[in-house]
């Protein structure tokens, strides 16, 4: 059994699914299919009944998706935890809103005298909004300083990158003056994982250059009365994907969608990373009124083109046919900002703002869509530069930053043959189980982690989402929901009873918990140094 009931005494809480920042290894960023939720001040009263705050040592808010800061729940939940008898609540966020007096009632609300505010703040002025992007340097000091001169404790959690890893020092005297109680920097493992697919990509593109080198006659020799194998060259497939993707781009315009998607997953077969591929077949699927499909399709594309300015005009047209107008609006301007002369993107945003009242706004969109589609016509002013991209980001070169535990990891991966091996066979001890932990996620499910948890919508995993989708079809939608079920009722369920963890003994667990809980690599312990 996962847990009994009565063993849980810490208990982590997404309270919410939004967040103000798009930082660009976040699993929200570019999400086209994460649900914007939040739980509310009634729900928390529900699922937390004073019986079961009695029982508790830890209540903590580290979102996988969303920033308790955004959430208007948040402070009265803080103020119910203390009522109900929860002597400790932490609470993560990247700092950049809200107003100083919210942060003064936050730190009078948190009376618990371990209670605690962590700060993801990864670097110092002209270097944190690199990863923490669309956060604001000047409003995050402003809220440090509010809460932390209103009693308030707060601790500094700086992830270390290339480019902020010289300023790791400064960011500690920092916050030394700033008066927080402790100042953590932490040593990615993010990077891991990549450098291993890097390696087995390496591996595979060596074997097959050692197997296009044998020649025609030592091969024959070996097979003498076989044809010689007619191979393909890597050209020769780019050629025939291509050409598979033309075909099905005809067939789109002609309206024959069944052969437009046939044509793309042929393509796709030949050509995995083929991001236009995606597209198309996105946008086939899109007018069958297969949404989610194309939703799919959408994100494989944009993972693998992240500057596909099409891409995100398509994933704001999926919004708008559901009016939702809102993020529509979000990802027009996001196409626009890669791609200044997008006179669709314009002219489908001015519909949205149009929707949305904003009828000064549409005109101008409406104004410059007709401005671009009329090439005779000259341009008044010259068109506006894309956004600067920021610097890809890099791991830290000084080896004090880098993660203690990265190279042992790739080796014992190695010694299984490849990652998907390891994730089958290596040994799992469960974190959160041995500390006595549940998660509750902003759509009010219970899982047994935050890692668990957030494969419901990782658009950017080949693996974790389907093996998601795949037990919520065994168990049936809503069999963990915190809607209709207690706490107690949730937890002893047939998943949480027994399959589970049977599952940490066999090849059929999630690839997620061999990840996170795999005995030979910690990658969250294996952070802080």
């Amino acid at each position: 059994m996962y847990l009994k009931y009565e063993d849980i005494r810490r208990v982590s809480v997404e309270i919410t699914s939004r967040c103000n920042a798009a930082c660009p290894q976040c699993p929200r960023t570019g999400n086209p299919i994460l649900p914007a939720a939040e739980l509310k001040i009634a729900d928390i009263e529900r699922i937390f009944p004073k019986e079961f705050c009695s029982q508790l040592d830890l209540v903590y808010m580290c979102g996988n998706y969303g920033d308790a800061m955004t959430s208007n729940t948040t402070i009265p939940a803080i103020e119910y935890w203390h009522r109900m008898g929860v002597p400790q609540i932490c609470l993560y966020t990247n700092g950049s809103g809200r107003n100083p007096d919210w942060w003064r009632t936050l730190a009078q609300t948190m009376t618990g005298e371990h209670d605690s505010v962590t700060f993801s703040i990864d670097g110092l002025a002209d270097t944190n909004s690199i990863y923490r992007q669309n956060t604001n340097w000047d409003r995050i000091m402003e809220s440090v300083n509010a809460f932390i001169q209103a009693g308030g404790k707060a601790v500094w959690h700086y992830l270390i990158f290339e480019h902020n890893q010289h300023q790791v020092e400064a960011a500690r005297d920092l916050a030394k003056q700033l008066g927080f109680i402790d100042f953590v920097p932490k040593a990615t493992s993010r990077f891991v994982a990549q450098e291993i697919y890097n390696r087995q990509s390496q591996n595979q593109e060596y074997q097959q250059q050692q197997q296009a080198q044998t020649s025609p006659v030592e091969a024959q020799s070996d097979r003498p009365n076989q044809p010689e194998p007619d191979v393909s060259s890597r050209q020769n497939q780019e050629i025939a994907a291509v050409e598979l993707h033309r075909q099905a781009e005809t067939y789109l315009t002609a309206g024959n969608l069944s052969e437009a998607i046939s044509a793309c997953q042929q393509a796709l077969k030949i050509q995995p990373n083929f991001a236009a591929a995606c597209k198309t077949l996105g946008n086939a699927f899109q007018r069958i009124g297969r949404l989610q499909s194309a939703a799919d399709c959408y994100t494989n594309a944009l993972r693998i083109q992240p500057d596909f300015a099409e891409v995100y005009a398509n994933v704001a047209s999926l919004y708008a046919q559901q009016q939702q107008w809102q993020p529509a609006t979000f990802y027009y301007k996001k196409a626009i900002a890669l791609k200044p002369d997008f006179a669709g993107a314009y002219r489908n945003l001015a519909k949205v703002l149009t929707e949305l009242g904003q009828s000064e706004q549409a005109n101008q969109a409406w104004y410059r869509a007709v401005a671009l589609e009329i090439p005779q016509v000259p341009p008044q002013t010259q068109h506006l530069p894309s956004k600067p991209k920021s610097p890809d980001l890099q791991p830290p070169s000084l080896e004090q930053y880098q993660n203690p535990d990265g190279e042992q990891f790739i080796k014992v991966v190695e010694s299984y043959g490849d990652l998907n091996n390891y994730y089958r066979n290596v040994e799992i001890s469960c974190q959160t189980q041995a500390s006595k932990d549940i998660f509750i996620s902003f759509e009010a499910e219970l899982w047994p982690c935050c890692w668990v948890s957030h494969t419901k919508y990782a658009v950017y995993n080949h693996t974790y989402r389907p093996q998601m989708l795949a037990l919520l079809e065994k168990y049936g939608d809503g069999f963990n929901s915190l809607k209709t079920k207690s706490v107690k009722e949730a937890i002893e369920c047939d998943w949480f009873r027994e399959d589970l963890t049977k599952s940490f003994s066999c090849s059929k667990r999630l690839d997620v918990c061999a990840h996170e809980c795999g005995k030979a690599f910690n990658s969250t312990g294996s952070q802080y140094i």
